[in-house]
């Protein structure tokens, strides 16, 4: 693999010399030292591209907490030149790396999308999809503790505006897309969250094993989790993928397990799953990157227009918009017109902006309930 590793390109910004990324790695030292080590070392090199801005799109598989038989979507844009391994160590059963990664542009690929709206996310419960997998170690809240963890790595980078503590379903009576799940207008219209986040973790089996195995081996676990992201105001799906961990289960057959405890996510199957979840939201961050800002009117007023996207959601003033007229057919169907006229942000504040008109046409033309405005790129 490590022959491989420096065709590895990514997405970077244009620049006229390569720059140097700090990246860590770790896997289990019970995979054996040199096994640990080049797991370590690939982790670390996929951490330092997705610092320089690569866009990992796929990731079908990740083993005691490193990628590892999967197909990696990274859009070109710089190459992987040099790495020095900066430190390694041995703490806690696992065996971390800290490099430096030498990553080197190539100007003939377009940039990533650096846009600064920031939609807002509303983050389902993950409920566990076969609990009686829970009974060994009795994780039966490892759900709620795998929302949590998700939200902190997920809530410096997104606009996360809410956790819900049950999961949205499917509602399969809506007259519209199969995609669009059932509250997502009250997410959009009333809480300002226009991203729906929901999964389910559907595998934490493990072998029963026997008592040699159990007192003389760290038996494997298995994590999947499948999520996804949907617009609530399109019902597009933005991602719909599965993850898969495996990594030794190090608690005896008959503890209990306190999920919710930092001991836990310390452990090697705590760590492959958090891991995991780093994963989710990088996915996740990308997923949103490239959306247009959709605000909604709230009153049209001698001093211009009120809409519900403010600094929260990354509108400044200067920014432009273009008005859709939006009219409700049947519940659940629209029918939308674009206008040519612009309005200008003049006012931004936490979750509203004001606007006025930016051109001739603006100045003229008429507002109507249920309109909308979209951001102009």
């Amino acid at each position: 693999m490590k022959a491989l590793l420096p065709s590895l390109f990514l997405l970077l910004p244009l620049a006229a010399q390569a720059d140097w990324y700090q990246a860590e790695g770790s896997a289990p030292l019970g995979l054996g030292a040199e096994t640990a080590r080049q797991q370590a070392l690939e982790q670390a090199l996929t951490d330092a591209l997705l610092q320089a801005g690569a866009s990992l799109t796929t990731v079908q598989s990740v083993t005691d907490g490193t990628l590892s038989g999967q197909r990696l979507d990274i859009a070109a844009q710089g190459e992987l030149m040099d790495y020095v391994i900066l430190d390694e160590r041995r703490s806690q059963g696992r065996l971390w790396l800290t490099l430096r990664a030498d990553i080197w542009p190539n100007e003939r690929v377009q940039p990533q999308c650096t846009g600064r709206y920031r939609p807002g996310l509303t983050l389902s419960a993950f409920p566990l999809l076969r609990p009686e997998q829970g009974s060994i170690g009795q994780i039966f809240e490892l759900g709620t503790a795998v929302t949590a963890r998700l939200a902190q790595h997920l809530a410096t980078s997104v606009n996360l505006m809410t956790q819900l503590p049950h999961q949205l379903t499917t509602d399969s009576r809506l007259p519209r897309s199969p995609g669009l799940r059932q509250g997502s207008d009250v997410l959009a219209q009333q809480q300002q969250s226009r991203l729906l986040l929901s999964g389910v973790i559907d595998d934490i089996s493990m072998a029963e094993g026997n008592w040699m195995e159990w007192r003389f081996s760290e038996l494997p676990r298995q994590f999947g989790l499948s999520v996804t992201l949907e617009d609530s105001l399109t019902g597009e799906r933005l991602l719909q993928q599965h993850y898969q961990a495996t990594s030794p289960w190090s608690f005896d057959k008959h503890a209990k397990v306190r999920v919710h405890e930092q001991g836990f996510w310390q452990s090697a199957y705590g760590q492959s799953a958090d891991q995991l979840l780093k994963r989710v939201a990088r996915d996740v961050i990308n997923a949103q990157s490239c959306m247009k800002a959709i605000g909604h009117i709230l009153q049209q007023s001698e001093e211009g227009i009120l809409m519900d996207l403010g600094r929260q959601a990354g509108i400044q003033p200067g920014d432009r918009f273009t008005l859709i007229h939006r009219r409700q057919l049947q519940p659940g169907y629209y029918s939308e017109t674009s206008s040519q006229a612009q309005f200008v942000v003049q006012q931004s504040h936490t979750d509203y902006s004001l606007l006025t008109p930016a051109d001739a046409v603006a100045r003229q033309i008429r507002i109507s309930p249920g309109d909308m405005l979209t951001s102009v790129k």
